[in-house]
């Protein structure tokens, strides 16, 4: 086993916070600008009620880009990093549910119109990178200190 310094960890720590925080907020910040075409990518899942698809469309981005503020920050980063855990599963069960099903969908993942698209095998190899490195950070996060007087 490779044995690397606390500052190593450290600098890898952050990082992956870096990557995996700025892209959170990165995504959450291109929806915002069009919430239509975010909201024309979720009903194409298929997955959800019509009357669900635009409060969804507007609550994302923001707890995206709150959750990958916490990441990065450090404040609260347990919380950022469990919020990431769970909308990457959530993601990840609409691909797979969708290509499973057969539909042709847009993820949207970075709003609509940016030309960012890719294939669903690559968006599903990303969600899992994107899950793996959230469970590192969650894992080893450090533990909260809590003083009880």
């Amino acid at each position: 086993m490779i044995r690397l310094s606390p500052s190593v960890w450290r600098a890898i720590d952050l990082i992956l916070r870096l990557i995996l925080g700025g892209l959170f907020v990165y995504a959450g910040w291109s929806k915002l600008g069009n919430p239509t075409d975010f909201a024309d990518s979720i009903a194409t899942f298929q997955m959800l009620p019509d009357w669900l698809i635009v409060p969804f469309a507007l609550a994302l981005p923001p707890f995206e880009i709150i959750a990958g503020a916490l990441v990065i920050t450090g404040f609260f980063r347990r919380t950022g990093c469990l919020a990431l855990i769970v909308l990457t599963v959530v993601f990840s069960i609409a691909l797979f549910a969708a290509l499973a099903r057969g539909i042709s969908v847009d993820c949207g993942c970075f709003g609509g119109g940016t030309g960012i698209t890719a294939a669903p095998w690559f968006e599903a190899i990303r969600d899992i990178v994107l899950l793996a490195i959230a469970v590192w950070l969650y894992r080893y996060a450090p533990a909260p200190k809590i003083e009880l007087y």
